[in-house]
């Protein structure tokens, strides 16, 4: 103890994560069991990764992976509580991954059974909430894999409790930026799927509020917004926010849509009120100038006027979409 109090956080996670890493290369002997190098790795990734700050980089993540994927076969078999050693996993995986870790993910099939259930087993609501937060951060990484399926790679009912499970941690978790474009990367992809929309817990669809965190380039809202069938499912959805938000990206990004898409929301604005699109497009503009002030209001609140800091500079992003989303809004209502 006497050698391990002078050292930093830092230290101690960067050197934890070394041992780590010469942990899972060491070969198993008579002397040193199998179920003994287990022990040995999950205290050498506890102390990398227990903090909540110097977590240190992850490159080749092939280890992390295995280490992931044995515990979940040992959740899968019954065994003990592995509610840390997973959650360090998840948090070694998701801490600033670098080129080298979503290469090696995209190798990786997330889809294998023991590791599906692993996944759902993590979200389901006995389950610590630090657990919670890391699975949400890793299901981004995932996302593609999991829902841009041609088929599903679960039954119906279990594709029904993920999406409640899911839905139940996004509503005790603060709402900070970066969840909030977590929830998003994976909700746009179950909106995108047909076999995981029909499950989407409808409260959800309000989190589609949070449309101006994305950036112009995002794979999945440009999925959304090509998919021709997408309007007629969400009219279907069992809450009112859905279709208005809805409408309201698709205004949004009007200039960009594919004609198909243009041509539907134009049907839909005629349809929603019959004989007057006008009164759902106040509506729209409602939600819009609410969003618009809320954004201008924490900018003056909470920042400051020049300064040059992400959350400053994402709320400058967003008026700047709010504020053409309403000018899109106002040509399609006319004078």
């Amino acid at each position: 103890m006497e050698l391990i109090a002078p050292l930093s956080e830092n230290e101690i996670a960067q050197r934890s994560y070394h041992l780590f890493r010469v942990v899972m290369k060491a070969p198993v002997f008579l002397a040193y069991s199998q179920e003994m190098k287990w022990e040995a790795s999950r205290l050498a990734l506890h102390g990398a990764y227990k903090w909540d700050k110097f977590l240190p980089w992850v490159g080749d993540p092939q280890d992390i992976l295995t280490f992931l994927g044995h515990h979940f076969d040992l959740v899968g078999r019954g065994g003990r509580n592995q509610h840390v050693p997973i959650q360090n996993a998840l948090r070694a995986l998701v801490h600033a991954p670098g080129p080298a870790t979503i290469e090696a993910l995209g190798r990786f099939d997330p889809t294998q059974p023991s590791f599906v259930r692993g996944i759902c087993h993590v979200f389901q609501d006995d389950k610590p909430f630090r657990l919670h937060k890391a699975a949400l951060f890793f299901l981004p990484l995932i996302g593609d894999r999991w829902f841009n399926t041609p088929h599903p790679i679960m039954e119906p009912d279990q594709m029904r409790s993920l999406c409640m499970d899911w839905a139940s941690v996004v509503e005790r978790i603060e709402h900070t930026y970066d969840v909030q474009k977590a929830i998003l990367a994976v909700l746009l992809r179950m909106i995108n799927s047909p076999h995981w929309c029909p499950h989407i817990v409808p409260e959800n669809w309000r989190l589609l509020e949070y449309f101006t965190l994305v950036p112009d380039d995002d794979a999945p809202l440009r999925s959304c917004l090509d998919n021709p069938e997408l309007v007629d499912a969400i009219k279907d959805v069992e809450h009112p926010d859905a279709l208005v938000l809805w409408l309201v990206i698709l205004c949004w990004k009007h200039e960009e849509l594919i004609p198909q898409v243009q041509e539907q929301l134009e049907t839909v604005m005629k349809e929603i009120v019959p004989g007057d699109s006008r009164s759902y497009l106040d509506m729209c503009l409602l939600v819009v100038d609410s969003r618009l002030k809320k954004a201008k209001d924490a900018l003056q609140r909470d920042t400051n006027q020049w300064s040059t800091d992400p959350a400053a500079n994402a709320l400058r992003t967003k008026i700047d979409h709010l504020q053409l989303a309403k000018v899109s809004l106002v040509a399609l209502r006319g004078n």
